[in-house]
């Protein structure tokens, strides 16, 4: 693996964090020490403490140094059913790599909730089909 790719990663397990090192993949363990910076800070290593409202308890991992391809679609499988369950992912972009991790936790909460609620309007719509 390329050594500029690593996963930021927040509220998972020693556990889960031991079995994806396992598997040989870098990662960056974020927490109050260093959530206060942006994604860019957070890849560099730069400690930017986290000041305000406790983040919450989520499980996020922020792919960096990625392409969006076949390879990237089978990892993030194979973590979903072998190693990280329940967790956000997300890949870094050119627009959310200046992003503060506290507001890129706030989008990624949002955009599952909106997700899910498509996913249950789109069911309640086959329903209503299948009458």
């Amino acid at each position: 693996m390329s050594e500029n790719k690593k996963i930021l990663v927040y509220g998972l397990s020693e556990t889960e964090m031991a079995h994806l090192r396992g598997e040989g993949l870098h990662l960056h363990e974020i927490h109050q020490g260093n959530a206060g910076g942006t994604l860019g800070e957070l890849i560099e290593n730069k400690e930017v403490p986290h000041v305000g409202e406790p983040l919450g308890v989520v499980k996020i991992m922020i792919f960096c140094g990625f392409e969006a391809d076949d390879h990237l679609k089978e990892l993030i499988t194979k973590i979903r059913k072998e190693y990280v369950f329940g967790s956000i992912m997300a890949l870094i972009t050119k627009t959310n790599i200046s992003w503060r991790f506290d507001y890129m936790i706030e989008h990624l909460l949002e955009e599952r909730e909106e997700n899910r609620q498509i996913e249950k309007e789109r069911r309640a719509q086959q329903q209503e089909k299948l009458g």
